[in-house]
């Protein structure tokens, strides 16, 4: 496999929703708006990051020090009424929340917001922050959309692609220089990332990469 040693991390992200390493735990949980709250990211720790087309492993350092920066995604009436409770509530964590345009949201909205306290719903798609080295200006911070890009090998078909990952991925558009685009409907930038490199790892598949948005 192009990169084994990412194919259990990405195991247990499928069948628990996470995978080894330190267990943060959280610090509260709203039930009725499915929110749960934590300290800092859960996966705060791990070393995670995406592979490139000519198989270099990019690593994204998480942000681990609040106040955290989080891109959030909302698709429906019920994640935007949860990011507006979390905003409205006594003793709310978010300290500024700024709509941001991405060109890739279709009908979802997309928030940059700055927190005291990590949080993550089922009802809505967060992206923690990063740090990455991948420019010659130096270190950047970005956060991760719920989208990857992905190559197929000359005379393969993307339907395998669409085929193994139905549940999760869905085919948003075929690109001009001949990758396809599909948007990821799990919750956190930590899965996203996760997926991509288990797709990456298909034989089919030239590279698969997540779409990074830049701070």
């Amino acid at each position: 496999m192009k990169s084994w040693r990412y194919f259990i991390g990405f195991m247990a992200v499928m069948l628990y929703g996470g995978c080894g390493g330190e267990i943060v735990e959280p610090e509260s949980v709203d039930a009725d708006h499915s929110i749960t709250y934590y300290a800092q990211p859960p996966h705060n720790k791990e070393s995670v990051g995406y592979l490139l087309a000519n198989t270099d492993f990019v690593d994204l350092a998480p942000i681990g020090s609040s106040p955290y920066t989080l891109l959030i995604s909302v698709g429906d009436k019920k994640g935007q009424e949860a990011v507006d409770y979390i905003r409205q509530k006594e003793g709310s964590p978010i300290k500024s929340i700024q709509e941001v345009y991405s060109g890739l949201a279709g009908n979802a909205k997309m928030y940059r917001v700055v927190t005291d306290k990590y949080f993550q719903s089922r009802n809505f798609y967060v992206s923690e922050s990063y740090r990455t080295n991948q420019s010659k200006a130096g270190a950047y911070d970005i956060n991760v959309l719920p989208y990857i890009t992905v190559k197929m090998h000359a005379g393969q078909d993307v339907s395998s692609v669409e085929e193994e990952y139905k549940s999760v991925l869905k085919l948003y558009r075929e690109n001009d220089d001949g990758t396809f685009l599909f948007s990821c409907s799990f919750k956190t930038s930590y899965e996203v990332l996760m997926l991509s490199i288990h797709v990456y790892d298909k034989l089919e598949v030239a590279w698969a990469e997540p779409v990074l948005l830049r701070q």
